[in-house]
Formats: structure tokens, C-alpha cells, sequence
């Protein structure tokens, strides 16, 4: 996507302050969320990009179709768009270079191998954020860890493991489930690294995270487990025998429709 007049690239968001990165899984979601005032930028979920095409997350679809929606989120997309690439799919250079050839501005990278879905070593996957980044030296990489989820290494050896995302060529790390209240020591042991936290109803406020350091806070699947779940619990409640009462909501059809009306 060109850099408009005024408009803050997706690698400046990095670099100072902070900012919430909102996820969507199709393009109708991608209108909606790049148009809501402040967001700046948009990623993809790929749980909700798979669960929107009837599939569990984890690489079980080729990676020619999650390009494919990809690209169709980008495109509805009227701000710089994100691609989460989980684990980059078996040839790392080939999926970076297809996130790049449909315009991703930045890509999410996993240190997890489908399909066990194993951590793999430190080193393996430094070389891998690495070859993302001979790929492209514009694209802005967020390397995930998922360290903290498995609960299988402590504080200094997902640190470390880190350190070596960002010597590799890393701009953003990535850390969910990482321990809310040791947010200040991670920001201490990474001085200067652009650290990316996950939503949880459980945060601090923004401003507060802004305060500790922390650049980005992605809302990964939350948003569009947010929209089914309320659907099926409207759903349930009607037939529950509670009555039409869930079906209110603050999204009208011409509102919807605007939205989705490029001409306006």
C-alpha cells in the first residue's frame, strides 16, 4: 500500500508509542475495523481466517488459499494490512514472498512446526525469521513465540529466545500468554524492542501498557470470537425462550451497508 500524505508507515508504528492492532478474518470485518477512528493498521487471524472457511486453525489449509484471503483483506482493507503466517508454512521463503507479492506490510511468524505443533529449537527458528527477512527488508516481521503458552521454559530462556528473533532480523516480538504482571520486566530485559502483547479482558488499560513499554497489542481471534459467540448466544437465547431481546445491536443494515459501499 503507497504511503499516503500524513499517513504513518506500518514500520513507524513500531519505532515510538504504542498502538491496538484489531484482527480480521474476511474482508467484510477488514472494511469495518480499518474505518473505526484510531486504528492505524489491521492484522489477519489465522483462526479466524481458517474458521471462516469451515477450518481449525494450525496450517490445515494449503497455503495458497490463506494467501488468497489474505489478499482479499488487504484489498477491502483502507489501511496497511498484516499477515499472521503462523509458522510459515513448511518453505518460509515461499510464504513470505506470496505475503509480499499480494502487499502484506508486515507478516506474523510462529516458532511453532505444524502439524504436532512442537516448539522447535531457538536456533531453527532464528534462521527462519532470518530467511523471512532476506526476503523483503521492508516487510515488518513480528516474531511469535509461543513459549509461555506451553508452559515449557521460563522467564530467561524465552528471553533469550527472543534476543535471537531480534539479532535475526525481527522488528516486533511477539509474546501470548505471557504473564501480565511481569510485563515490565520484559520490556526491561528487551531494552528498546518493540514488544507486542496479546489482548486479554484482562489488561490494563492502553494507556497503562503504553506506560510500561509495550508498542502493540494485537486482539488476535478475540474480535471474531466475539462476533460468533454473540451470534450463537442470541441464538440460543431465542430459542431458549427468552425472546428477541439478543438480536439488538449497535450495527444497523444501512450502517453495515455504508460500510461495505466503497463509493462513500
Amino acid at each position: 500500500m503507497p504511503k499516503l500524505p500524513g499517513m504513518t508507515t506500518f514500520r513507524e508504528l513500531h519505532q515510538s508509542g504504542f498502538f491496538v492492532l484489531p484482527n480480521a478474518w474476511d474482508p467484510a470485518s477488514a472494511q469495518l475495523l480499518s474505518a473505526v477512528p484510531g486504528v492505524p493498521a489491521i492484522g489477519t487471524t489465522s483462526a479466524g481466517v481458517a474458521a471462516a472457511l469451515g477450518q481449525p486453525d494450525g496450517e490445515r489449509m494449503p497455503l495458497a488459499v490463506m494467501i488468497k484471503a489474505v489478499a482479499a483483506i488487504i484489498e477491502a482493507s483502507a489501511v496497511p494490512v498484516t499477515a499472521d503466517l503462523e509458522g510459515g508454512y513448511g518453505d518460509i521463503r515461499a510464504c513470505i514472498a506470496a505475503a509480499v507479492d499480494v502487499g502484506a506490510a508486515g507478516v506474523n511468524i510462529e516458532d511453532v512446526r505444524y502439524p504436532d505443533g512442537a516448539i522447535r529449537d531457538a536456533a531453527e527458528a532464528a534462521d527462519r525469521i532470518a530467511t523471512a527477512r532476506s526476503v523483503s527488508d521492508d516487510l515488518v516481521i513480528n516474531a511469535r513465540t509461543d513459549v509461555w503458552w506451553s508452559g515449557s521454559r521460563d522467564f530467561d530462556e524465552g528471553v533469550a529466545r527472543l534476543r535471537r528473533f531480534l539479532q535475526a532480523g525481527a522488528d516486533c516480538v511477539f509474546v501470548p500468554g505471557f504473564p501480565e504482571a511481569q510485563i515490565p520486566e520484559l520490556v526491561a530485559a528487551l531494552p528498546g524492542a518493540a514488544i507486542n502483547i496479546l489482548a486479554s479482558p484482562t489488561l490494563p488499560y492502553p494507556e497503562v501498557l503504553a506506560a510500561m513499554g509495550v508498542r502493540r497489542v494485537s486482539t488476535g481471534s478475540w474480535l471474531c470470537r466475539l462476533a460468533w459467540g454473540s451470534s450463537r448466544d442470541a441464538l440460543a437465547g431465542l430459542l431458549g425462550g427468552q425472546g428477541f431481546a439478543g438480536l439488538a445491536t449497535t450495527l444497523s443494515y444501512p450502517d453495515l451497508m455504508k460500510a461495505l459501499d466503497k463509493r462513500y
